[in-house]
């Protein structure tokens, strides 16, 4: 039986999850951070109502969070 080999997706997928908690992290300083598809800028909403997350206006880019109590 053939061994697998995820170290290039794991890789891939720890890239994806560093660049997105550095996003949150400036987002959350209060630099303003572009979405990479239209260029407006991405706001985080973690108010009570609805899904906590990062988003642009026009919805291309979405960043759910999970937020505890």
């Amino acid at each position: 039986m053939a061994k697998l080999d995820f170290s290039a997706v794991n890789k891939s997928a720890s890239k994806s999850f560093n660049d997105q908690r550095n996003l949150i992290k400036k987002i959350g300083r209060g630099e303003t951070v572009l979405c990479t598809v239209c260029g407006q800028p991405l706001k985080l909403s973690v108010s009570s109502e609805g899904q906590p997350g990062v988003s642009c206006a026009k919805g291309c880019t979405s960043i759910a969070l999970e937020l505890e109590d």
